[in-house]
């Protein structure tokens, strides 16, 4: 049984703390106070394992739960724990169906300026991906296949409910880094000695079947509809293909991200100690 003493009850919908929480739905609010929402038992347990958890919300009795109790018994001091009504967890959450416990988490800053910060660190470069699903996949499947980083450039919030959920917690464990100039960033990491492969279909672009592969490349993803801007276009020092039925439609971008991250980890296996 756990020592009510450890929780606050917020019963009021107009509680000064839930109004900030709620605020967390938009992204002028999740820049402004650095938090975000991870809603569910898997995700919250991610963000207590990783110190990203501020607060932990529990809905009514869901303490007693075991799933959102094992979350809890890990929480440790640290971590402000509120238990709400009903009708004031509901209007927090942003899922339509939601498990009893949410964990609002600090939101690392993103913005990156120094190619030095990236020395070592396996890169994908991601050039508009505004599907948020897309772009929590691409970032889950990155840290599956033992990429460091993520460049990030006119992409969907990547601290958005949906990009979170579709993570499943790589968000806390993935740098993201926003760039606000790609093309100029990715032309810093070419002459640090990295060469800038775009997934892209032109004149150029070769058969990507896995050779002539080096884990210090760093592959672009373009936007779902229009591809890779022209100015990354530019900067790119080759392009590849993915092969596939010349009748079908070409891949979605988290897909063919996928298939590309899953190539080069065949360069030296993946960390599995991570």
């Amino acid at each position: 049984m756990m020592n009510n003493k450890d929780f606050e009850l917020i019963s009021s919908r107009q509680n000064k703390k839930i109004k900030e929480f709620s605020k967390l739905a938009d992204p002028k609010y999740r820049r402004e106070y650095g938090l975000f929402l991870a809603e569910g038992v898997k995700l919250a347990g991610e963000a207590v394992d990783c110190g990203a958890a501020k607060y932990l919300l529990i809905l009514g009795d869901a303490a007693e739960e075991s799933a959102e109790k094992s979350v809890l018994d890990k929480s440790g001091a640290g971590v402000i724990k509120y238990i709400l009504t009903a009708p004031v967890f509901e209007k927090v959450s942003t899922e339509r169906a939601p498990q009893g416990i949410i964990a609002v988490c600090s939101a690392p800053a993103t913005d990156v300026s120094d190619a030095a910060e990236l020395d070592g660190r396996r890169l994908i470069a991601l050039d508009g991906i505004r599907d948020p699903g897309n772009l929590g996949t691409i970032l889950r499947t990155a840290y599956a296949f033992g990429y460091d980083a993520a460049l990030l450039s006119d992409c969907a919030d990547v601290y958005g409910h949906k990009t979170v959920r579709a993570s499943m917690g790589a968000v806390f464990r993935l740098r993201a880094a926003e760039c606000s100039d790609l093309a100029a960033f990715l032309c810093d990491l070419k002459s640090r000695g990295r060469r800038v492969i775009g997934a892209a279909l032109n004149e150029s672009s070769e058969t990507f079947d896995g050779t002539g592969l080096d884990t210090t490349d760093v592959p672009v993803i373009g936007n779902e509809g229009h591809g890779i801007s022209q100015s990354v276009l530019d900067v790119c020092s080759s392009f590849v293909k993915i092969p596939m039925n010349p009748r079908s439609e070409s891949l979605n971008a988290a897909v063919a991200a996928s298939v590309i991250m899953w190539e080069y980890s065949k360069l030296n296996g993946i960390n599995n100690e991570r």
